[in-house]
């Protein structure tokens, strides 16, 4: 379907209910060229347009609400029976008032009821401002985008953390207004400058872009991204005792596991996911492997569901995947190897090299223009055994910036080219 971007949108035509059919398309059913309103669900990724669904979920501080279902929930990692029971009972209230879904979230916990009330009515008035611009708009457009600041202070901040750095006093109203509802408000400290480098930040997001991450062990964990799954190995370098061997194994494998957690948050990876742990003999170890997974996997704000151990002793997981992970934002496509992190190999160069020399004819001189990385492969004694072998007088260049090619002009005895 078309949104109004460079690629097309992917809809499930089955996501589209009575609800939505009374309120949105007036009755009527879904035809070619109708207008409808969705979500963008998942970014786009690669050669794949965005995914995007009808059942609409404005989301806010405290409750999500959604215009086009009944549903009534409370977040899970609320853990306390009585919060649970006292959550419940408003959503299941407000759902009878108003008629539409709404999930109550994490950061309600402990919040006075008057305040999620209130946020429920933010909510409403998105919903209500959204729904009036669609029924106005005659072409495809975006009609609602959350402020970037509003959606980091509410889906990072709460009572957990001590301290706000900011480094902008136009931003201060609404991190008050965010943390002013919190049982434990953090303090607000304003700091001229750029923050990322006070903090060293860009330092920590080079080590976290590596594609090698070191364990305090002294093993190891590689990341390998690719379009349709990641590749994580656990290696160790500690193997000195052969008697210990199995227990330096479990104590690197699950070492490695909350640093891989660690990485799936911070680098935002998303979808299948595979980890090849160093192999274990013990069966009950690989048991003490998956149990550490699934318990650290829990602290992730994005759904994660561990499938287990295959018959060669990968372990098999999914992450939810909603926006794109942190190295698409950070870097673009290399234009020499083409995104594939390879170059051609200085030997294959070489041969080439040499494949050209000898279709040389009534040249006396040429100029060898190479990328720097070639010059291994030219010393003094290798140039003048490939002028022997020619019969020509090679001078080199290294300005080349090309590592995959070069650039060869001969001279011929009257300096001509």
């Amino acid at each position: 379907m078309k949104i109004g971007k460079g690629r097309n949108a992917f809809l499930k035509l089955n996501e589209i209910n009575e609800s939505y059919r009374e309120i949105v398309l007036k009755g009527q059913e879904v035809t070619e060229g109708a207008k409808v309103l969705v979500q963008v669900k998942k970014d786009a990724s690669g050669k794949k347009g965005p995914q995007v669904t009808a059942q609409i979920g404005i989301a806010d501080r405290f409750v999500v609400v959604f215009p086009f279902k009944k549903v009534v929930g409370v977040s899970r990692k609320i853990e306390n029976r009585l919060e649970r029971r006292r959550l419940r009972s408003l959503a299941i209230d407000l759902r009878k008032r108003y008629g539409i879904g709404v999930i109550i979230r994490t950061a309600a916990e402990g919040v006075e009821e008057e305040e999620i009330v209130k946020n429920f009515q933010e909510a409403m008035n998105k919903w209500n401002e959204v729904l009036q611009k669609f029924r106005r708009s005659r072409k495809p457009k975006l009609l609602y985008e959350e402020d970037p600041i509003e959606q980091i202070v509410k889906e990072k901040v709460n009572s957990k953390i001590d301290r706000l750095i900011y480094n902008e006093k136009s931003i201060l109203s609404t991190l008050e207004k965010y943390v002013q509802t919190l049982p434990k408000r953090p303090e607000l400290v304003y700091t001229e400058g750029d923050l990322f480098e006070k903090y060293f930040i860009y330092d920590r997001l080079k080590q976290l872009l590596s594609r090698t991450v070191p364990l305090k062990s002294g093993g190891n964990i590689v990341i390998d991204r690719t379009e349709a799954l990641t590749v994580i190995d656990v290696n160790s370098e500690s193997y000195t005792d052969a008697e210990n061997q199995e227990e330096l194994a479990l104590k690197t494998n699950l070492e490695a596991i909350e640093e891989i957690i660690r990485q799936l948050i911070l680098r935002n990876i998303g979808g299948i996911v595979v980890v090849d742990f160093i192999k274990q003999r013990d069966p009950k170890n690989y048991e003490k492997i998956l149990e550490r997974f699934k318990e650290l996997a829990k602290k992730d704000g994005t759904k994660i569901e561990v499938f287990g151990f295959t018959n060669l002793g990968l372990l098999e997981m999914t992450r939810k995947r909603t926006t794109r992970p942190l190295d698409a934002f950070l870097f673009t496509r290399c234009p020499v190897c083409g995104g594939t992190g390879k170059v051609i190999s200085q030997k294959v160069l070489l041969k080439r090299i040499k494949e050209d020399l000898k279709k040389l004819r009534e040249f006396d001189e040429v100029t060898l223009k190479l990328h720097p990385n070639m010059s291994g492969y030219f010393k003094k004694e290798d140039v003048k055994r490939l002028e022997r072998e020619f019969k020509v007088k090679i001078s080199l260049d290294y300005t080349w910036n090309d590592p995959n090619s070069y650039e060869l002009s001969a001279k011929t005895k009257k300096g001509g080219k």
